[in-house]
């Protein structure tokens, strides 16, 4: 019994020893990579290898930062020195170009961006109504002319009365009949003057009407009247025009910049002090101007809304070209180009 005892204990004692080895096993065989040169030389290199791409992102991610911070605080000094705005435009005088009576349009002498002097044929309208309009006022002109003439000739025909001499009570009768004759002479004759500064008058009207008609007949060739370069045409042969109907626009030469300054950066912006101007259609030009004015408004008028939610305005700061900076581009430059302003404080 003793021995059988002992057997039993043997075999559990071995099957406890046979189920540990699997893990024993597994152990060694995770240690074993570790203690074998043949793995060292497979397995320590491949963790290295992942190890160098993750420290040369990092380097360089870090070294970015740190440019990216001198660059920043580099733009932040210079923005506290110098003035700067990207809300900037090109901007210049445009007249429009209207008709002042109505007609049909029979000529358009120009085309789209042409430059023009003051002179110049732009649209002619036919002209045939109002040749017949003038023709009729010159007719009537003359017509008037006629009747204060003859209204003069009436005044000179009048006869004045002879005075005769009271004689006797015999002639009293002749005498009555020769006041009469001579208070109706003179009553003609107050008579024919008033008709010949009536004549007169309508002479005058007559004059104004045909010089009114000659105006409107000037009309009819649409002129125009500052020097420029055309724009926004709308307008065609055939169309009917009415008075006040915009045609073209003429750009004037010699634009300038509107730059939208923060209110902040005014104190350092003087009248008179130069400035920096690039344009964005000419980004390999740099432009020099001189701040000329600064606005008395900012950009948006609610000035009740800014003061409550103590928002930051932009002030309208207009800025001139100095003229030997854009000669050749005079023609180039055009209202509506975006463009970017530094102002060099003195």
């Amino acid at each position: 019994m003793e021995r059988l005892d002992s057997v039993q204990h043997t075999q559990q004692a071995t099957g406890l020893e046979e189920q540990k080895t699997p893990v024993v096993e597994q152990e060694v065989t995770a240690i074993a990579p570790a203690a074998s040169n043949g793995n060292v030389k497979t397995k320590v290199p491949l963790s290295r290898s992942r190890l160098l791409p993750i420290v040369v992102v990092g380097v360089i991610l870090g070294a970015g930062a740190i440019a990216s911070g001198i660059y920043a605080y580099r733009q932040w000094q210079y923005a506290q020195r110098f003035p700067q705005t990207d809300n900037a435009y090109v901007t210049a005088d445009i007249y429009p170009v209207t008709s002042r009576i109505s007609g049909i349009v029979s000529q358009i002498a120009v085309n789209e961006n042409q430059v023009v002097t003051p002179g110049t044929l732009l649209v002619k309208l036919d002209p045939q109504d109002y040749q017949v309009s003038l023709a009729q006022a010159k007719a009537s002109l003359e017509l008037a002319k006629q009747q204060a003439a003859l209204a003069q000739k009436k005044i000179r025909n009048v006869p004045v009365p002879v005075a005769v001499p009271q004689l006797s009570a015999l002639d009293n009768n002749t005498q009555a009949r020769q006041n009469l004759l001579q208070a109706q002479a003179t009553q003609q004759r107050d008579i024919n003057e008033q008709q010949y500064k009536t004549a007169l008058a309508t002479v005058a009207q007559k004059q104004a009407e045909v010089k009114k008609a000659e105006l409107q007949l000037s009309y009819t060739n649409i002129n125009a009247l500052v020097p420029g370069k055309i724009g926004n045409k709308n307008v065609q042969v055939g169309q009917r025009v009415e008075p006040g109907q915009t045609l073209f626009t003429v750009v004037q030469p010699n634009p300038w910049i509107i730059g939208n300054f923060p209110e902040n950066q005014l104190e350092k912006i003087q009248p008179g002090q130069k400035a920096d101007i690039k344009i964005a259609a000419f980004p390999s030009r740099n432009f020099a101007g001189k701040v000329d004015s600064i606005a008395l408004m900012p950009q948006n008028n609610d000035t009740n809304n800014s003061a409550l939610t103590n928002n930051v305005r932009r002030i309208p700061v207009k800025i001139t070209f100095e003229p030997t900076s854009i000669k050749g581009y005079e023609s180039r430059i055009t209202p509506g180009m975006s463009a970017v302003v530094t102002v060099i404080p003195n």
